[in-house]
């Protein structure tokens, strides 16, 4: 089976891939968050990655990888998915969309390396989204922070204050003995 053909078949949706891809979700102790979720949002998650997939392997277009993948980790970040579960997620896809199709398809090496290139993309471009809304939402906070600044000067004068020496007469700033 070469790229086109395999995109036919991902597009399909195979309801034994995503019933067996859905129940381990449900069960790994690394994807508690998706624990959650409900059977048609999975789906939903599913067929998205399914379409980025089915797209790339139609054109290997790196720059719609890239904002698909980009997207997606801003989207889980804003969640507050996990980046690991998130990516022990698209590895699962992967794994259970090659077992699928060891199982039931001839599918030539090509294109099962266009796969594998595509999940291993698509995993680093979502770890990116990921990223940047995380350093965006630092920079948001930052800004936020009103008087953070004069805040930080005040706990340290209380803090140098606390260090001043103490003689043995108990009197701050004292001399003697």
């Amino acid at each position: 089976m070469n790229a086109a053909a395999l995109a036919k078949v991902i597009q399909g949706n195979p309801c034994q891939l995503l019933d067996e891809l859905n129940a381990e979700l449900r069960s790994n102790l690394g994807t508690s968050h998706y624990h959650r979720l409900t059977e048609e949002e999975l789906i939903k998650r599913h067929a998205a990655t399914f379409q980025s997939l089915s797209e790339w392997l139609a054109n290997r277009d790196v720059a719609v990888l890239r904002k698909n993948g980009e997207d997606l980790g801003r989207r889980r970040f804003r969640e507050a998915t996990p980046l690991g579960q998130v990516i022990l997620v698209l590895i699962l896809v992967e794994k259970h969309l090659c077992t699928f199709l060891d199982g039931s398809h001839q599918v030539d090496p090509e294109a099962r390396d266009a796969v594998t290139e595509f999940f291993q993309k698509f995993a680093y471009y979502t770890a990116k989204g990921y990223e940047s809304e995380l350093a965006a939402s630092n920079t948001s906070v930052r800004r936020v922070a009103p008087g953070r600044d004069e805040f930080l000067k005040k706990d340290a004068a209380k803090s140098a204050e606390r260090d001043m020496e103490i003689s043995r007469g108990g009197q701050v700033g004292e001399h003697g003995g």
